[in-house]
């Protein structure tokens, strides 16, 4: 069964960010590992693209599966199931959907700046926006590849990253006009994250255990040894050297050295972890299946487990411009109130 063939809300989320591993369960016949790009693919051009359709306008469009969103200014951009993209201008108090080019599931949304944005998502689709989310086009399109891209960095409006299945890795020096597809490892492990602690670093997050780190800006990456075989979902920048990553049955892992060491964290669930959000009040969210959700005050270094009694399966968190933390699902965007001005890390 593939990709676009799944209809449950859950297993698209479980899949989407990674939870099955079928380039592990194969025989795998990577690819030589490559110096130079792979391919240099064109940006689409305004002509119609054959098989792709637009995103219907569906009126309960903010109740249906989101994957991803990100901060466009004040703006929130979130982005999800049947090529569904939708704004908030109050915080995540109400949501509009806008056209989108695609009617294919997008799981990733980075922008560079208030204006200049893109989103990623199955078929290998890139869409790009350059009036805050209002209007999209398509940049990228290869459902012939079969491989979804799952996330996307942009650390500035001309350079960007995107990664996907089956080691998927794309990159762009020209905002997106042109995308080269490039190997950089050999195997054919998922890519399911990239963030960036800092101006300069990359890491990427993946299957098998797989962290990889570039310390200039992406022209290059090496892998770093992680005490964990399973997956990783997700990850969060914690400063200049620290991040965290988490993934599959609840596993955790913190760093403060780039990677050279790791401190597991207990979580006190078996739950797929498959997203968070570092918050400005000090807290750390993470969030999975089965309405967990994982809080931390100090750091990202002990977590208190809550399970939202609605049992919602929660992909992503972000926080909204006043202190307002969204969680984001199979249910849509669900808000949770601001943080008062001046209020210690833990209050709400």
């Amino acid at each position: 069964m593939t990709l676009r063939h799944l209809t449950s809300a859950f297993a698209l989320l479980i899949l989407t960010t990674g939870a099955s591993s079928p380039a592990g369960a194969q025989d795998s016949q990577a690819n030589p590992a490559q110096t130079g790009p792979a391919q240099a693919a064109p940006a689409a051009d305004a002509a119609p693209v054959k098989d792709l359709k637009p995103a219907a306008i569906a009126p309960l469009a903010a109740q249906s599966l989101i994957l991803d969103a990100a901060l466009a200014g004040n703006r929130l951009v979130a982005v999800g199931e049947r090529g569904h993209i939708l704004l908030s201008d109050d915080a995540g108090k109400s949501w509009r959907q806008v056209p989108s080019p695609a009617n294919t599931t997008l799981t990733g949304v980075s922008f560079a700046d208030a204006k200049q944005g893109w989103a990623v998502g199955h078929d290998a689709v890139i869409l790009h926006t350059t009036d805050g989310g209002e209007t999209w086009e398509l940049q990228h399109y290869a459902p012939e590849l079969e491989q979804p891209l799952m996330d996307v960095h942009f650390g500035d409006p001309m350079n960007g990253i995107a990664v996907g299945a089956y080691a998927l890795f794309m990159e762009t020096s020209d905002g997106g006009r042109t995308w080269t597809d490039r190997r950089i490892i050999e195997d054919d492990y998922h890519f399911n994250a990239v963030f960036a602690p800092t101006p300069e670093t990359r890491v990427i997050a993946g299957e098998f255990g797989g962290v990889y780190v570039s310390a200039d800006r992406g022209k290059s990456f090496a892998p770093v040894e992680t005490p964990y075989e399973g997956s990783f979902f997700g990850g969060l920048a914690l400063g200049p050297q620290s991040f965290l990553v988490f993934g599959l049955q609840g596993n955790a892992f913190r760093t403060d050295d780039n990677g050279k060491s790791w401190s597991q964290i207990q979580t006190n669930t078996k739950s797929g972890l498959m997203g968070g959000a570092a918050l400005k009040d000090g807290r750390t969210i993470l969030v999975g299946p089965s309405g967990t959700v994982l809080t931390s005050t100090d750091g990202a270094r002990t977590f208190s487990l809550e399970r939202r009694s609605d049992r919602v399966a929660l992909a992503e968190a972000i926080e909204a411009p006043d202190g307002t933390l969204i969680l984001l699902g199979e249910q849509g965007a669900i808000t949770t109130a601001a943080a008062p001005a001046g209020a210690p890390p833990g209050t709400r």
